[in-house]
């Protein structure tokens, strides 16, 4: 079992130091959640207490996410590195590549080289 005291000490270090006005934190198992701490404020000199329900805006971790759950689906045999990414997302196959814009603005598109 985690030290979750020593987390939480981390985590909460990080707040008082005014790294971070808030953190959540939770690391889980297929057994189910081995922790969860929440210290903090959802803004700095608010008084709205981060909660392990808390919601973040994200912005761009939407690859780091992808990836996490495309390892996940690897891991369970469901997905194959080397599968094309047409045979996943059948739109892919469609998709062109802008080259530039003619006289009047239209795009001019092209198929891709390669997949």
């Amino acid at each position: 079992m985690a030290n979750t005291q020593a987390i939480n000490h981390v985590l909460n270090q990080a707040v008082h130091a005014q790294d971070v006005p808030g953190v959540v934190a939770m690391a889980a198992t297929d057994r189910g959640i081995m922790y969860e701490g929440a210290f903090g404020t959802h803004e700095l000199g608010k008084d709205a207490a981060m909660t392990p329900d808390t919601v973040f805006w994200i912005a761009s971790m939407t690859k780091a996410i992808t990836a996490a759950a495309a390892m996940q689906l690897v891991g369970c045999g469901a997905l194959q590195l080397d599968t094309p990414a047409a045979d996943v997302v059948p739109e892919l196959a469609r998709v062109q590549v802008l080259t530039g814009f003619d006289a009047s603005g239209t795009p001019q598109l092209r198929a891709p080289r390669r997949a």
